[in-house]
């Protein structure tokens, strides 16, 4: 039998090896529509934020290294359903199309209408019929659409940021945002023009995984729980609240 060429040798370790680190990766999509305190991006990538915690955190439980794809909200669904990426967290199946395996609930988030100081007031979402409410592109709002119905005047923008921009440059007068990232940039910058109006949606957020995905989903699902049970979750969130 003739001995293996050391070169071919060589090639052969380095492919395997490069197929361990890939299988050492999990790919966490980083949707480019959050803003602080979910994300944070420079150049495109994912540098932090609550996204970036939480990823770092089930990647290390479960061994593995986060990986970090940004993608425009309304591209979400087909890069996870695709298996372009393992997993997206911070959302729920309403939010998004496509079949995945949930993780269960960890994360509370709260939907809120905000409004120039000058806006008329708005003690109920029925005072919004046909008013120009600032919304995220690819996102379904099931509450808005079910109090609004047709009189729902979406105004979508690329990312919550952007939604912010026009609210302060008086370009519409709402906009809908997550509770969190309105109070962690009222904590940053005080003097905004800007106030709550309505929480009008409470949801307990989860991770979706794709169906495409290699990683043991048991595994993912059991270091999501006890990342929630050690507190971990809770002293990721806690960072950002002050």
């Amino acid at each position: 039998m003739k001995p293996i060429p050391t070169a071919l040798l060589t090639l052969c370790a380095l492919a395997h090896g490069a197929v361990i680190a890939q299988q050492q990766d999990i790919v966490f999509i980083a949707p480019t529509n959050h803003t602080m305190p979910m994300a944070q991006f420079r150049d495109g990538m994912l540098v932090d934020g609550v996204l970036k915690d939480l990823g770092d955190l089930i990647a290390r439980r479960m061994e593995r290294r986060a990986v970090y794809v940004s993608v425009p909200s309304k591209r979400v669904s087909e890069v996870l359903s695709a298996g372009g990426a393992d997993a997206l967290c911070y959302v729920v199946p309403v939010w998004i199309d496509g079949r995945y395996n949930w993780s269960k609930p960890f994360i509370t988030s709260n939907a809120v209408i905000v409004a120039r100081k000058e806006a008329p007031a708005v003690k109920s979402l029925s005072d919004l019929a046909d008013k120009p409410i600032g919304t995220v592109i690819g996102y379904r709002y099931p509450e808005l659409e079910r109090a609004l119905g047709k009189h729902f005047a979406r105004q979508d923008a690329p990312s919550t940021e952007l939604n912010l921009r026009k609210l302060l440059v008086g370009r519409m007068h709402y906009a809908t945002i997550d509770q969190t990232a309105y109070e962690y940039r009222m904590r940053q910058e005080p003097s905004l023009p800007l106030r709550k109006e309505v929480v009008y949606a409470t949801v307990m957020t989860q991770c979706a995984f794709s169906l495409r995905s290699k990683i043991p989903f048991a595994r993912a699902e059991h270091a999501i729980d006890a990342l929630v049970q050690d507190g971990s979750v809770a002293a990721v969130l806690n960072q950002y609240a002050k």
